[in-house]
């Protein structure tokens, strides 16, 4: 290995690293609600402003993200998310002493800012830590890191803080939160003070950063329609991943625990999906597989509100294969070939994920006024314009 590409092979470990640590915390606060629901008797809403708040932070967050890059550069936006990542996990420890589920909220907020920050200067930077050819390759085996963790958050820190501390749990919270503290302290120590190579979509000729041009990201079709479709294909899977256990429940006629195994299966399939994406996107057209899986996944979903039962269930447990590749593909492609636009374009699609929040109400008052079948439509029109972005990529983007 010679002397050049050591530091890219460092820099490709250490963001790496960093996507499997945000995939890690990502449900970590899933882990603790029941428990602060029972602790603190709360109400559900009062227990979904967790999940609220870290979408809203994507929301608030992610153009002050991209401002933070083009002030401070690559390296040390890094520095910045992963430090006040840590300083939201820091104040999980001065909220289990005052028993505050406010304070709580508060760390929640906080550690998702960061998250946002790290999400928006990350995912356009390992595109770049390697050849173009294998730019969309390399963001879906980052994100199969993140899913890697997100798998480890249940076993591990439901262990450590529920059955290791059953007896102390707030206890247990302060142990454990800050050691996952320390471990992005850490990390944004390591970063700060190792070379990391230059981003060049940040830079100029001169390698200084160069200021946008009039019109920015919107001018491109492929930016814009790519930023449609994330807002609203995370709007889809976060009812995918959050809200099918009842569903399970009523179309099955299972029980609780049964609806929550199954759940689980999606994520298991995300996992799958997402490792071996990666390597696919090396030998097929990325744009392709992402139209053929959105397909499928339409197909899936679809089946489950025709037919029901437990067949219906088992069409949506499959369908974690099938969308695991869809973020990192959207933001992949909508952010391609835009130049000294791409920080700008980047934060934007981040700020799509704010769909998980606003899409779900949308399928719960469907769900309300006819059923839960009939409310999944609102996750197969997302898919379906997924797929169409997919296959129809290559003309939006020769029309950019």
């Amino acid at each position: 290995m010679n002397n050049q590409s050591k530091p890219k092979l460092l820099s490709l470990l250490l963001v790496f690293f960093l996507f499997f640590m945000w995939g890690f915390i990502w449900n970590l606060f899933n882990v603790l609600a029941t428990f602060f629901q029972e602790s603190f008797e709360l109400s559900n809403i009062q227990v979904s402003l967790g999940t609220s708040l870290s979408f809203l932070a994507f929301f608030l967050m992610s153009y002050p993200a991209k401002l933070i890059i083009d002030r401070y550069g690559t390296k040390n936006s890094i520095v910045t998310g992963a430090a006040i990542t840590g300083f939201g996990l820091l104040l999980f420890y001065p909220a289990s002493l005052a028993e505050s589920y406010n304070l709580f909220l508060v760390g929640l907020f906080v550690l998702f800012g960061g998250v946002t920050i790290l999400q928006t200067v990350c995912n356009p930077y390992i595109g770049v830590l390697g050849s173009s050819k294998n730019r969309e390759a390399r963001i879906n085996f980052a994100q199969g890191i993140g899913a890697i963790g997100a798998a480890l958050t249940a076993p591990l820190g439901g262990w450590f803080m529920l059955e290791l501390f059953e007896n102390n749990v707030f206890g247990g919270i302060r142990i454990f939160y800050l050691a996952v503290a320390g471990i992005f302290f850490l990390l944004a120590l390591l970063v700060g003070t190792t070379k990391m190579p230059a981003n060049p979509t940040e830079a100029n000729s001169d390698g200084k950063i160069g200021k946008l041009k009039p019109g920015g990201a919107f001018k491109y079709r492929h930016f814009v329609i790519g930023f449609i479709i994330m807002f609203l294909y995370m709007g889809a899977e976060a009812i995918l991943y959050q809200l099918m256990t009842p569903y399970f429940k009523e179309v099955g006629q299972i029980g609780n625990a049964e609806a929550v195994r199954l759940s689980a299966i999606i994520f298991y399939g995300l996992m799958a999906g997402r490792i071996l994406g990666a390597w696919t996107m090396t030998k097929i057209n990325p744009a392709k597989i992402l139209g053929f899986f959105a397909l499928i996944a339409a197909l899936l979903v679809l089946t489950s509100m025709i037919i029901g039962g437990k067949t219906g269930i088992y069409a949506i447990t499959s369908i974690g294969f099938f969308i695991s590749i869809m973020f990192a593909s959207i933001f992949a492609l909508a952010t391609r070939g835009l130049g000294e636009h791409t920080n700008e374009a980047s934060s934007f699609v981040i700020m799509a994920i704010s769909g998980g929040f606003f899409i779900p109400l949308l399928f719960g008052a469907i769900a309300d006024y006819f059923s839960l079948q009939a409310s999944l439509i609102v996750v197969v029109i997302p898919l379906l314009a997924t797929s169409f972005y997919g296959f129809l990529f290559n003309k939006i983007e020769a029309k950019s």
